[in-house]
């Protein structure tokens, strides 16, 4: 039966987080810190009393402000790609894992021609699921979303508990702008499986927020995080037992990362202190972690907090990266 993972996702699976990116934030922090010895220096020099006095916005120099909005841009983009860069491969898109990318001539003719192979199969077998699935593929692929939601539609009925198939199905949907459907196919996809899968979580969350009901996201992302610490103290608890000395197995999703999301859905929903709190228990919890310093540096950006913002940054620890 063909993977429910098209190949768009695939392309647009390379990681965000590169070296070029560190070294951005490294000048960043180099730029600011430099700044702050040249701002220090000058509070030991004579004072010119007929100076001109300085506009609060001019007490963060310039080269700060733009290193500091250097910083906004590129981590922007982190936002919206990656929700603050998973563990292994991030799947770029706009809020949605479903991106069209222009195919090849070659690819195209690829898809049509497995497409008319699929739909000759289903004329013959309506309920075949694998034919029902490779269309679905196909036309996501093309681009033809209104016809894929109608292959996956009736494969959820004859696979009720296909999780892959409600997965797609939900990232269809967001596409076609049918938000309360799309977080109606992420939750079935969530009961279908035991294991919590990011890609889901995410997907809901950001349906949620298209929906314009923030709330529901918040509660389902503190859900998903009571069970996955719930199945992390298990494991530990069972290599305990075991007197293994093994290295632990490390959790589906990166638990960091949750949090990230849930700090997202808290500032959509307007709640910024509740937001911070999040970013402020990430950096004491993970003080080697650089995501929790630019996820609170930037919400304090845009909440007009810029001095606040640069110190953040400033603190922005890079010793992981050789």
């Amino acid at each position: 039966m063909p993977e429910l993972r098209t190949g768009s996702e695939n392309r647009s699976g390379k990681q965000v987080m590169d070296k070029q990116f560190l070294e951005k934030v490294e000048a960043v922090r180099r730029s600011a810190l430099e700044k702050k010895k040249g701002e220090e220096k000058k509070d030991y020099q004579a004072i010119d009393y007929d100076a001109p006095i300085d506009s609060d916005k001019s007490t963060i120099g310039f080269g700060t402000r733009v290193g500091i909005g250097i910083a906004v841009v590129v981590f922007g983009l982190v936002f919206a790609f990656g929700d603050f860069l998973p563990y292994g491969s991030v799947s770029p898109s706009k809020e949605s894992s479903v991106v069209k990318q222009k195919l090849s001539q070659e690819e195209e003719a690829k898809f049509k021609d497995a497409l008319q192979g699929f739909e000759a199969t289903l004329s013959k077998s309506p309920d075949d699921p694998t034919a029902l699935e490779g269309a679905a593929v196909s036309l996501v692929e093309l681009g033809e979303y209104e016809k894929a939601s109608m292959f996956l539609e009736k494969l959820v009925k004859v696979i009720p508990d296909k999780a892959e198939a409600y997965r797609l199905l939900g990232e269809v949907k967001f596409e076609l702008k049918d938000y309360e459907g799309s977080s109606s196919s992420y939750k079935s996809a969530l009961s279908s499986s035991d294991n919590i899968d990011f890609e889901v979580l995410r997907g809901l969350t950001n349906a949620l927020l298209a929906a314009k009901k923030p709330d529901q996201a918040v509660d389902v992302i503190l859900s998903c995080r009571q069970k996955l610490n719930e199945k992390s103290q298990t494991r530990l608890a069972n290599l305990e037992a075991a007197n293994d000395n093994g290295d632990q197995k490390p959790q589906d999703i990166d638990p960091i990362q949750v949090d990230l999301l849930l700090g997202k859905a808290y500032s959509d929903w307007g709640h910024i202190s509740d937001a911070v709190s999040v970013y402020d228990k990430l950096i004491t919890e993970h003080p080697e972690d650089f995501r929790g310093y630019l996820a609170k540096g930037i919400i304090l950006k845009e909440n007009g907090k810029a001095g606040d913002a640069e110190r953040m940054f400033i603190q922005v620890p890079l010793s992981f990266v050789v």
